[in-house]
């Protein structure tokens, strides 16, 4: 990227809290920006405030499950604005679900979104980078649950844990071409996904808290602000990490959103952690 050029970034599950709080992190003058969604209604309100704050801006209908429309969307981004300098692959899925209840379609769900679906996004995204060659950075939205298992989210916890080799993997194979590769694990962050059950319980939430160092559960911005930070010229000598953004959860072990009496053998009662 020269010094006249625009930064041209990617942001995928755009439409969601994370993605959204990335979006208008990045937005300005000097950025444009590509926004990646399963549908283009989900990311309408996100990408006019990012228009508002001087961004060009695109919207994107692309589930990163389908290999071929990721390849689609990323040569659309590059005929609009010639390139791609930053991709923040945000999007995710997770399910609260019992092992044993497990079923082969919620399994594969994990693997096909948070897994095939980072590494084509990736993939295609740093293929495009090479062929540029002038440089780029990828940050992948991992989870805390990546480092620390997390009760009832074990298809979870596994793909996300992939991704932090992923990151390893990428950054020591793309390096060669001044391409950056960093990850986020984020603890527990008050999002549309999680508020099912922390508006609903009160003592759940305060649970929580109490096993959180930092005295507050993360906000959106926490998250975006780490991306910020490692997209930019004073993260340069930082790749191949993945940083906890998490108010120290996972120092003490990381906050069980469930728990369940051990010394009852042959039974498994999950109730709300307090």
């Amino acid at each position: 990227m020269t010094n006249s050029q625009k930064r041209r970034v990617i942001i995928t599950g755009a439409g969601g809290d994370i993605g959204s709080a990335a979006a208008r992190r990045f937005a300005g003058p000097a950025t444009s920006l590509a926004l990646f969604d399963r549908k283009d209604t989900l990311t309408v309100a996100v990408a006019d405030e990012c228009r508002e704050l001087g961004s060009e801006v695109i919207t994107i209908a692309a589930d990163q499950t389908d290999r071929d429309t990721v390849d689609d969307a990323v040569s659309a981004v590059v005929a609009k604005f010639g390139g791609i300098d930053v991709l923040f692959a945000n999007a995710g899925f997770g399910k609260f679900q019992g092992f044993l209840d497990q079923s082969d379609a919620d399994w594969r769900r994990h693997v096909d979104v948070n897994l095939n679906g980072t590494f084509g996004v990736c993939h295609a995204v740093a293929q495009q980078m090479t062929s540029q060659n002038e440089g780029g950075c990828i940050v992948v939205n991992a989870s805390s649950g990546a480092v620390q298992y997390t009760t009832l989210l074990s298809a979870y916890c596994v793909t996300k844990a992939a991704l932090g080799m992923l990151v390893q993997a990428m950054a020591a194979e793309l390096a060669a071409f001044d391409i950056r590769v960093n990850g986020v694990m984020p603890g527990v962050i008050e999002t549309g996904m999680t508020a099912p059950v922390l508006d609903h319980n009160e003592r759940q939430r305060r649970g929580l808290i109490r096993r959180t160092p930092a005295g507050r559960l993360g906000r959106p911005e926490d998250i975006a602000n780490a991306v910020a930070y490692l997209c930019s010229p004073e993260a340069s000598f930082v790749t191949g990490h993945s940083i906890a953004v998490d108010g120290g959860q996972t120092v003490l072990g990381q906050p069980q959103w469930y728990v369940t009496d051990y010394s009852q053998k042959r039974e498994m009662n999950w109730s709300p952690t307090e």
